[in-house]
């Protein structure tokens, strides 16, 4: 849990990502939720009229199986419990449950608000619905059993979408930004702030989509009609390293002294070369005789 000794907010680390490996992936698949099971890959894609619940073969991104929603249905997030995948629609209110061999269709829940992404903890489910709070519901009936405002640096997150579960804590893609945020799961503040820009593919657009495949040990992430997905790792960003003159007393004290000696020195020699230039300027007076 994220503590703070007096009452400033706690400051996130800010991390890059790293890319390890990547593999393709449909550019036409507009990418709302993403999760692996037993290195099988599952995808839920959006629009009206085109989103699907899909198995992806994870090498070569081949779609392996298919199942349409109904053409008025938005898909969204999805996320694997025991032998169910879930997948949650934007604003149709309803959640789905599938065999998730199979994709044969156990059942629905209806809820209330817009869905966005979700997650599994191990034991609640973990929904979020575009706003800066995330909602624990229960894995069997979909009731919410609790809420978690989340804040980055003091201030509030905002536009929430895909969530994963890894190591701990809970990541989320924010929409309409490059940043994946690490979310705390019992205080709500983000710790890590990820960094992933530059990673859009041509054609590309909003970066969604974080998936942890444990039998390889891997963090995968892709985005809304995307022509690839990315193994990632992430990294402290470069550190400005400042000249040791700047940061040395002892360096600065000596460096001031040289400059000193240098001055004094410049000094005497302008003044010996005026000296000298009046005592030519009186030779050659008397030598010119000169008058008043």
């Amino acid at each position: 849990m994220a503590e703070s000794g007096d009452s400033a907010p706690i400051q996130a680390d800010s991390l890059n990502v790293v890319i390890i490996d990547s593999a393709p992936h449909d550019p036409a698949a507009y990418t709302q939720g993403l999760a692996f099971r037993d290195g099988r890959l599952f995808e839920s894609t959006g629009r009206y009229g085109e989103s699907t619940l899909r198995e992806v073969e994870p090498v070569t991104g081949e779609v392996l199986r298919n199942h349409s929603l109904n053409g008025s249905e938005f898909g969204e997030g999805l996320t694997i419990v025991g032998d169910e995948i879930l997948q949650l629609t934007w604003r149709e209110n309803v959640l789905h449950r599938y065999r998730w061999d199979t994709f044969e269709v156990l059942g629905n829940h209806t809820f209330s608000g817009e869905g966005w992404g979700l997650a599994h903890d191990g034991q609640r489910l973990i929904m979020s619905n575009g706003s800066d709070q995330l909602t624990y519901r229960n894995v069997t009936t979909f009731e919410v059993e609790g809420t978690l405002n989340v804040t980055l640096n003091g201030t509030p997150v905002q536009k929430l979408n895909e969530l994963e579960v890894w190591q701990g804590l809970i990541l989320a893609n924010v929409y309409q930004s490059d940043h994946i945020v690490g979310i705390d799961p019992a205080s709500g503040i983000v710790v890590l702030d990820i960094d992933a820009s530059g990673l859009r593919t041509t054609g590309g657009k909003e970066l969604n989509g974080i998936a942890w495949d444990a039998t390889t040990d891997s963090l995968w992430i892709t985005g809304k009609d995307w022509s690839l997905m990315y193994s990632i790792t992430f990294e402290a960003p470069p550190r400005y390293e400042p000249d040791p003159v700047e940061d040395n007393p002892d360096v600065q004290a000596q460096a001031q002294g040289d400059v000193s000696v240098i001055l004094v020195a410049m000094g005497l020699l302008v003044l010996m070369l005026l000296a000298m230039n009046l005592k030519d300027g009186e030779r050659n007076g008397e030598e010119r005789g000169g008058s008043p």
